[in-house]
C-alpha cells in the first residue's frame, strides 16, 4: 500500500509540473495529431478541437484519382487517421518530382531514370477486393454478372495457377512490371516479374492487327504516342484468364485500349477502355495509378526461372 501512495504521488507532482511549464503560447492545439491531421504528406489539418482532415477526409499528396471499387484511393503520400488531437502536425511535403526524360524530351516509362532500372507496382489501394472500376457503373450482361459473383466465393483464378494474365491483371501482381523500351526494332516488352514469368510484345512500326489471330493470354497489342502517352490497343485475347484479381470475365471479343501517362517521377497513370460485346452491353472504362521502385524486386517462380513467352 505504501508502494502505491508513493507512486500515486509521484504522478500527481509530474502532471502538475508539466501543466505549470506549458504557457498558453505552448499548448497543443486539439485536432493537429501528427500525421494523422495533415496525412503523411499534403493533408489539411484543422484548429480549435475540430478533427483534422488526412487521407480519409482531407486532401492527401499523390491520391489516386481514378475510382477503384467504389472508393477513392490514396497512394504513398496519403495516410492517416481523421487528426485527433495529441500532438502538432507535420508540414505539408514537397510536390513530387516532375517525370523524367529521355533524349527526344518525352517522359519515360522504361527505367525509374534513364539511368536507372526500376519497376512499376500496383496502387496500395490494389487488392483481391478492389475490381478496376466501380462495381455499380460496369454493365455486364446476366450471365457476366453471375459468374463474376460466383468467383466471389470461387477464387479459383488462372493466375494462381501459374498462367499469364492479359490486359489490366498484368499490372496487379506485386511484384510488378518493366517495361523495355527497343526503338530500333520498334517494339516494347512489358515484362512480369513474378509468377509465370511472361511478357507481352507491343508493336510500335504502324502495324495494324492481323485478320486471322490466334487467341493468346495478352492478345495482339499495337501502340503509339500521344506526347506523353503511350496508347496500347489490343485484340485477340483468350477466355483463359481474368481481368482482374476480383474476377471480371470476358470473351474472344474483348477489345481493350490502354493509356499510359508518366505523371510525375514517382508514377504512371494507367486508364483503360473494354469493350467486350459478348460479356457487357457496352463500353466502360477503369484504371489506377502505378507507383515506381527502383529497388529490386524478390520474385516468386512458378514453373522455371526462365522467362517465357505464353503460348
Amino acid at each position: 500500500m505504501r508502494r502505491v501512495a508513493l507512486i500515486a504521488a509521484a504522478v500527481f507532482v509530474f502532471t502538475q509540473t508539466m501543466s505549470v511549464g506549458l504557457g498558453a503560447d505552448q499548448q497543443v492545439p486539439q485536432g493537429q495529431g501528427g500525421a494523422a491531421a495533415q496525412g503523411r504528406q499534403g493533408g489539411q489539418g484543422r484548429q480549435g478541437g475540430q478533427q483534422g482532415q488526412g487521407a480519409q477526409q482531407g486532401q492527401g499528396g499523390n491520391n489516386v484519382q481514378d475510382v477503384v471499387g467504389g472508393v477513392n484511393t490514396p497512394q504513398q503520400n496519403g495516410g492517416g487517421r481523421a487528426g485527433q488531437g495529441g500532438g502538432r502536425g507535420r508540414a505539408a511535403g514537397p510536390p513530387p518530382k516532375p517525370a523524367p526524360r529521355d533524349a527526344n524530351g518525352r517522359a519515360i516509362l522504361w527505367g525509374y531514370t534513364p539511368q536507372e532500372k526500376g519497376v512499376w507496382l500496383p496502387g496500395s489501394g490494389i487488392t483481391i477486393t478492389t475490381p478496376i472500376a466501380k462495381y455499380e457503373t460496369i454493365p455486364f450482361q446476366p450471365w457476366a454478372k453471375a459468374l463474376y459473383d460466383f468467383r466471389q466465393t470461387n477464387e479459383l483464378e488462372p493466375h494462381t495457377r501459374c498462367k499469364a494474365s492479359g490486359f489490366s491483371r498484368q499490372f496487379e501482381t506485386p511484384y510488378g512490371v518493366e517495361f523495355v523500351n527497343l526503338p530500333e526494332l520498334d517494339r516494347m516488352y512489358i515484362f512480369d516479374i513474378g509468377g509465370p514469368h511472361t511478357y507481352r510484345t507491343i508493336y510500335m512500326d504502324g502495324r495494324t492487327h492481323p485478320s486471322d489471330l490466334k487467341p493468346t493470354y495478352y492478345g495482339h497489342s499495337i501502340g503509339w504516342w500521344e506526347g506523353d502517352t503511350l496508347v496500347v490497343d489490343t485484340v485477340g485475347y483468350n477466355e483463359t484468364f481474368w481481368l482482374d484479381r476480383r474476377g471480371l470475365p470476358h470473351t474472344n471479343q474483348l477489345h481493350t485500349e490502354e493509356r499510359f501517362t508518366r505523371i510525375n517521377y514517382n508514377e504512371i497513370k494507367y486508364e483503360t477502355v473494354v469493350d467486350d460485346p459478348g460479356a457487357y452491353t457496352q463500353p466502360w472504362k477503369g484504371g489506377f495509378n502505378l507507383p515506381g521502385n527502383r529497388a529490386p524486386n524478390c520474385s516468386s517462380t512458378c514453373a522455371s526461372r526462365r522467362t517465357t513467352r505464353p503460348s
